[in-house]
C-alpha cells in the first residue's frame, strides 16, 4: 500500500496516531489533496478533512468505513465534488474520493454495470456505441453515478421513467457498519430502498447495475417560449400526461425586465404543438449525442468567463403541483438578477409524482411534483450578497416543505458550515 506523507498511522488531533487498515489504494494528507477535498462546487462551505482516501476497490471503502466507526472518525464519500452545500465535506475526518472507482463493465442489451465513481458521460460513451442509453439522464453528465443515485436524480425523462434511482437493477453498498453488501428489489430490499435518495445516510453506493433503453440517432428539439406562467405550467402538464414527447424540461429566463418561460420538448419525431399556448417556437434537429451533452458548451463558456469558479449557493426544491404557480410567481418576483448572479439559471419542470417509485427519493405530496432549481452564482468575495442568497435559499426550502413539497439534494441535518 502507498501512503502519502506518512507511514502506516493516521495522526488524530488530541488522540495521537492510529494504525491504518490494510488498503490496496492510497491515503493522503498532502496539503493539495486536503485543500481539494475541503470544498465542493458550491464554494461557500469549507471543511478540512484529516486525510483523503483514493480506494482501489470497494473493499477499501468498506475497510475505511469500518476504521472510521471503530475510531469514531467521520467518513464521507465524494463523487465528482458537485454538491453545493457541503454534503460531501467533513471536518477532522476522512474523505473517500470515489473517482478512482470509475469502471464501466461489459453489459447486456438492457443493463450496464458501473462503479459509483464513474461519470454519467462515461456511461453514455459506452452505451451509445451499441445504440442504448439509461432511461433517465442528468442534465450535466459530469455528475458521478453513485452521487446521483444517492440523491435520486431527475431529468427530462422523469415524466416517463421516474428518477435515476428508479432505473437500477441492483447496487453494491458499504453499510455504516463497514459491510459490503449487494442489494436489489429481491435481495436485501430494505437496504436497496434505504440508500436511494438519502445522500449516504444509510450507506455508500460503490457499484450499480443501471437499466438501458434504445437510443435514437437524432432528435428534434422544440423550444417553446411563454410569457404567462400559468400557460407554461399547463402545457407542461399536458405534454407529460400525454407522453407526447420523450423529454420535457424547462427554464425561467429574465429578459427585458421580465421573466419568460422556455419549455423544451424533445422527440425523434415532431409531434404536433399547434394546440399549445406558447408565444413562439423554434424547432431544430441535432444528434442525440449532442443533445444529451448539451451543457458542455455552456460549461466551457462559464469556465472561460470565470463564473464557473465562483461560489454557487444553489437551491433545488420540489413543489406540489397545486401550489406551484403561486410559489413560483412569488419567488420569481423577488428573484432579481443580482440574487441570481452572472451565469445563473432557473430550472422549472414537472412530472407525475407516481413515477417516482423509490420510497426515499424526495417528492411532493401531490399528484404532480414541480422541480424548481435556482442555480445562483455569487460574486467572489461579496459576503453580503452571498448571505442574502443563502437566506433566500433557506426561505425557499422552508416554503417547499411547509406546503407538502421537499428539499432536493440538500443537507439532511445541521452542519458546521462556514461561509467562504
Amino acid at each position: 500500500m502507498a501512503h502519502h506523507d506518512f507511514e502506516r498511522r493516521l495522526p488524530i488531533p488530541g488522540r495521537g496516531a492510529v494504525a491504518l487498515p490494510e488498503l490496496a489504494g492510497t491515503l493522503s494528507v498532502r496539503d493539495r489533496d486536503l485543500a481539494d477535498a475541503e470544498r465542493d462546487f458550491g464554494g461557500h462551505v469549507h471543511r478540512r478533512p484529516l486525510a483523503v482516501a483514493f480506494p482501489a476497490t470497494a473493499v477499501d471503502v468498506a475497510a475505511l468505513v469500518k476504521f472510521g466507526r471503530t475510531h469514531r472518525i467521520p467518513v464521507v464519500a465524494r463523487g465528482g465534488g458537485n454538491s453545493v452545500d457541503g454534503q460531501a465535506l467533513v471536518s477532522a475526518g476522512i474523505v473517500i474520493d470515489m473517482s478512482t472507482l470509475g469502471g464501466v463493465r461489459p453489459f447486456g442489451p438492457d443493463r450496464i454495470s458501473v462503479d459509483a465513481g464513474a461519470r454519467w458521460r462515461a456511461v453514455v460513451d459506452a452505451t451509445l456505441r451499441t445504440g442504448t442509453v439509461p432511461p433517465v439522464l442528468p442534465d450535466y453528465l459530469e455528475l458521478s453515478v453513485g452521487g446521483l443515485l444517492s440523491t435520486g436524480g431527475f431529468g427530462g425523462a422523469s415524466h416517463r421513467f421516474g428518477s435515476q434511482a428508479d432505473n437500477v437493477h441492483d447496487l453494491d453498498v458499504v453499510t455504516p457498519d463497514g459491510e459490503l453488501v449487494t442489494c436489489s428489489p429481491t435481495g436485501n430490499a430494505d437496504l436497496f430502498d434505504a440508500v436511494r435518495g438519502t445522500q449516504g445516510r444509510h450507506g455508500i453506493i460503490t457499484r450499480a447495475t443501471v437499466a438501458l433503453t434504445r437510443a435514437p440517432s437524432t432528435v428534434r428539439r422544440h423550444r417553446l417560449t411563454y410569457h404567462d406562467l400559468g400557460a407554461y405550467l399547463g402545457d407542461q402538464r399536458r405534454l407529460v400526461d400525454e407522453l407526447r414527447f420523450e423529454h420535457v424540461d424547462g427554464q425561467a429566463q429574465y429578459a427585458d425586465g421580465r421573466w419568460r418561460f422556455v419549455l423544451e420538448a424533445v422527440s425523434p419525431q415532431s409531434p404536433p404543438i399547434d394546440d399549445l399556448r406558447h408565444d413562439s417556437a423554434e424547432i431544430f434537429e441535432v444528434t442525440y449525442r449532442e443533445f444529451v451533452d448539451r451543457l458542455r458548451p455552456i460549461e466551457a463558456q462559464l469556465r472561460s468567463a470565470g463564473s464557473w469558479y465562483h461560489p454557487h449557493p444553489r437551491a433545488n426544491v420540489l413543489l406540489p403541483g397545486a401550489q406551484a404557480e403561486k410559489v413560483l410567481g412569488d419567488a420569481l418576483a423577488d428573484l432579481t438578477p443580482e440574487l441570481l448572479g452572472v451565469g445563473g439559471s432557473v430550472l422549472l419542470y414537472l412530472f407525475p409524482t407516481a413515477r417516482v417509485a423509490a420510497p426515499h427519493v424526495p417528492k411532493a405530496r401531490d399528484p404532480y411534483t414541480v422541480l424548481f432549481g435556482v442555480q445562483r452564482t455569487a460574486p467572489p468575495g461579496d459576503l453580503a450578497t452571498l448571505r442574502r442568497m443563502r437566506e433566500a435559499n433557506a426561505a425557499l426550502h422552508a416554503t417547499a416543505r411547509r406546503l407538502g413539497g421537499a428539499s432536493y439534494a440538500y443537507p439532511l441535518a445541521a452542519t458546521d458550515a462556514q461561509a467562504a
